[in-house]
């Protein structure tokens, strides 16, 4: 599925593919940390051995549905495909299907700490550039399933493109879970529906342009 967040697509197949795997000699996993560099991806787990484990690492497997029309998307939980309204339940169009693959957390804040407290202690060539993707990672984590790209919807909306800080400050007055995400330096990360981020895109174009129609 072609979508703004294929990058992240690509971590939760991984991950989704290792859960399935291991899950067949009775291992089961926990991702503890996963990332997206220039031109690979990375996924971290811990194993546990049993029966048991592998069962509820099984239960973090789903199906990320997607509208191509209104940027609506959802999780449906289950290793298998049951049948579904494939309808938006915002806009009517047919939802396409990815997975399966692994819905759960892709990253563990408290694992992302222990690291940055490591990158500390460590003479790294890299270190600044380090810290600012696990700072990232760390915000990021407790965050819904996929993101937005600012850029991408304002194309769908032919609408002019605002700041993304701009777009982060807004969704949190209004009182929604928002961070930006390493995947895209111009995606958020948000438990908003797309309608009520349009709505926001929206407000501040109107309200920039409005600004620059203001006489000086």
């Amino acid at each position: 599925m072609r979508t703004e967040y294929c990058h992240e697509l690509a971590v939760r197949l991984l991950a989704g593919c290792l859960a399935t795997v291991a899950a067949k000699h009775d291992v089961g996993i926990k991702v503890t940390f996963s990332h997206c560099g220039e031109h690979y991806i990375r996924v971290y787990a811990t194993i546990e051995y049993g029966a048991k484990s592998a069962d509820e690492s099984i239960k973090n497997l789903g199906f990320i549905l997607h509208c191509f029309k209104c940027f609506h998307r959802e999780t449906v939980q289950g290793p298998f495909w049951i049948e579904h309204d494939r309808k938006c339940p915002k806009c009517g169009s047919t939802l396409s299907i990815a997975g399966p693959l692994w819905i759960a957390r892709i990253s563990d804040s408290e694992f992302c700490k222990m690291m940055e407290q490591e990158v500390r202690t460590r003479r790294l060539r890299l270190a600044v550039r380090i810290q600012k993707i696990l700072s990232l990672i760390k915000d990021e984590s407790d965050g819904p399933a996929t993101y937005f790209v600012i850029d991408d919807l304002c194309d769908a909306l032919n609408l002019p493109v605002p700041s993304v800080k701009k777009v982060i400050e807004s969704l949190g007055r209004d009182g929604f879970h928002v961070t930006p995400t390493h995947f895209s330096t111009r995606g958020v990360r948000t438990d908003a529906p797309a309608s009520e981020l349009a709505n926001i895109i929206r407000r501040l174009t109107s309200n920039r342009a409005e600004n620059e129609n203001v006489p000086s």
